[in-house]
């Protein structure tokens, strides 16, 4: 007979990973427990459980999707109370058996109220594109090959900033409301790379890498920056199937923060890592 909860002990946990072996955090549908169907969320439970902890409820920030990174996905965490450690140990037990991909970089305590996903108030994705090839970096990088224009590219990853029906540049369920209001759009560079910046309240999925892709698009002169601002305005389903065939690789999508109210605004967009 299972044991029934009792009193929860609540942490927040914020955690970075290398998507690159994973299928997202979270696998939905009938794959979503499938034997051999490697997520993050699976293999911090798969942790908590071999220690003997009694889990309640593990929920993210963001479900991000297959192959994509995380620097500050924030998770809340309930566990039963009954023999469950504190911050600092719970920290070790994680620390100790996550595989190498994932680490655990703050673990505090929080109430049972606290939501990580919609207490945020707004989050930030990093997307990093290589000018040159790179032996090291493929993971989390685009290496795109020709020459591109900044001037181009600026301007259309500028035109996503405001409040925008975004349906054209996303995978919306039917009920899903398509509006969202971006906050920031910023390019910067570090070496060889090009570093996109987003900040939103939230985010669809591939929305980021729809984005990234139809920027990439204006920069090589494939397309004009005026018409992504169209498909804002005036978003259609033809839209969303051209621009869907655009997207780019999850390999160089971080989801880079995630905000609660009274926490710091972020500084400069810098790379996790550094191509000369």
């Amino acid at each position: 007979m299972a044991m029934k909860p009792g009193p929860l002990a609540s942490f927040r946990l914020l955690i970075e990973y290398d998507g690159s072996r994973f299928q997202g955090w979270q696998k939905q549908g009938a794959n979503q427990s499938r034997e051999g169907v490697r997520t993050v969320a699976g293999s911090i439970e798969h942790v908590i459980h071999e220690a003997g902890l009694h889990l309640v409820y593990l929920g993210s920030a963001g479900r991000t999707d297959a192959g994509v990174h995380a620097l500050g996905q924030v998770a809340h965490l309930h566990l039963d109370s009954r023999g469950a450690p504190r911050p600092g140990e719970l920290r070790r037990i994680l620390d100790g058996a996550l595989p190498q991909d994932i680490a655990i970089r703050d673990v505090r305590t929080c109430t049972p109220r606290f939501h990580a996903r919609y207490d945020a108030v707004d989050r930030t994705y990093l997307y990093q594109i290589s000018r040159r090839r790179s032996a090291f970096g493929k993971p989390w990088i685009w290496w795109v090959k020709r020459s591109l224009d900044l001037d181009r590219l600026s301007q259309a990853w500028g035109a996503f900033e405001g409040d925008h029906e975004i349906s054209a540049f996303a995978d919306l369920d039917s009920e899903e409301d398509g509006r969202v209001r971006t906050f920031q759009c910023e390019v910067a560079e570090a070496g060889s790379l090009i570093l996109l910046r987003v900040r939103a309240t939230h985010f669809f999925r591939r929305q980021v890498r729809r984005m990234v892709g139809a920027t990439v698009a204006c920069a090589l002169g494939e397309e004009e920056p005026r018409r992504v601002q169209e498909d804002l305005r005036n978003p259609t389903e033809a839209a969303n199937l051209f621009w869907g065939a655009k997207a780019a690789p999850a390999s160089g999508l971080f989801l880079e923060s995630v905000r609660f109210p009274g926490d710091p605004e972020l500084g400069p967009p810098r790379p996790t890592i550094t191509i000369p």
